[in-house]
C-alpha cells in the first residue's frame, strides 16, 4: 500500500535560470504564438489548438514529431495531444494548470503542472513542477520531455 500511494504521488521537479526577464518569460507561456514556437522537447514541434489564458480557460496543444530520437513516451512516429485547464494565475510569478495527454500518451487526469518565475541575479529562475504522476516510469519520461522543454525555451529567448 506504501509503494501505491508513493507511485500515485510521483514529481518532476525541475529549475532553469533564463538571462531575459521575468516579464519575457512569463510571455513566453502566456502567449499563444510564443508558445507555439519553442513549446516541447527537442523531437517534437507544437501547434496551439486551444488557449484561453485565464483561470479556468482550456488549452490543447499537438506536439508534432519532427526528429527520429523520441525523447518522450509514446508511438514517436503519432501527434501527441496535451490539454487541460488553467487553475491558476499569477502574472509574472506562476501559472498552474491541470495537465493530460488524449492522444498518444499515458493519461494523467489528475496531474498538476506548475510554472513559477522569479527574479535572478542573471535574469530569471523558472521553477517546474509536474504532479501527482502515476508511477516513476512516466514521472522519468516527462522529466526528460520537460527538460528538452526548458532548453528549447532558453533556444527561444536568446
Amino acid at each position: 500500500m506504501a509503494l501505491a500511494a508513493e507511485q500515485a504521488q510521483a514529481t518532476v521537479r525541475l529549475h532553469h535560470t533564463y538571462t531575459a526577464s521575468v516579464e519575457q518569460v512569463f510571455a513566453a507561456w502566456s502567449n499563444p504564438e510564443a508558445l507555439g514556437q519553442w513549446f516541447g522537447p527537442h523531437s517534437h514541434q507544437c501547434k496551439v489548438e486551444k488557449f484561453e489564458f485565464k483561470p479556468g480557460g482550456q488549452y490543447q496543444l499537438r506536439m508534432i514529431p519532427i526528429a527520429e530520437d523520441n525523447d518522450c513516451e509514446g508511438d514517436p512516429t503519432q501527434d501527441s495531444v496535451c490539454a487541460g485547464q488553467f487553475v491558476e494565475i499569477i502574472e509574472n510569478k506562476a501559472i498552474i494548470m491541470s495537465f493530460d495527454w488524449i492522444e498518444n500518451g499515458a493519461p494523467l487526469s489528475d496531474s498538476l503542472l506548475t510554472i513559477e518565475f522569479e527574479p535572478a541575479r542573471e535574469g530569471t529562475r523558472l521553477t517546474l513542477v509536474h504532479e501527482r504522476l502515476p508511477d516513476e516510469q512516466i514521472r522519468n519520461a516527462h522529466e526528460g520531455g520537460w527538460q528538452g522543454t526548458l532548453e528549447c525555451l532558453d533556444t527561444f529567448l536568446s
